[in-house]
């Protein structure tokens, strides 16, 4: 017999906090080798100090951007049904789930007030 692993709430959180890490850690890396780059082709020197000073010019953007996306991530998901019109569940979009959808919509409109209680 199979087993499942739930791998919701933290477990997710923690996956989707390493992968949105390295997607911005790789743009800030690359933004700052480019903006390093355009600064020496026009003669704008930077000196150079310790690392806690690039450490908190880079860290800080890192976390904020890593966070942000996350909460991106986790606000989109489950959402994409949102867009499409509700005539188009059984027409182009029946074999994705629109099958599905379409009965539980209709389930739920079927469902009795409560306020006949």
């Amino acid at each position: 017999m199979a087993k499942t692993i739930d791998v919701s709430g933290w477990p997710m959180l923690a996956f989707q906090c390493v992968l949105g890490s390295v997607f911005v850690f790789g743009g800030l890396f690359v933004g700052a080798v480019l903006g390093w780059q355009a600064l020496q082709a026009v003669g704008v020197t930077v000196p150079y100090t310790d690392g806690t000073l690039w450490l908190a010019v880079f860290g800080a953007p890192w976390i904020a951007l890593t966070w942000l996306w996350v909460r991106h991530l986790r606000r989109a998901d489950g959402e994409w049904w949102g867009p499409i019109p509700r005539e188009q569940y059984l027409g182009r979009f029946a074999g994705g789930g629109g099958l599905a959808r379409h009965s539980w919509e209709r389930a739920v409109e079927r469902l009795p007030d409560d306020g006949d209680d």
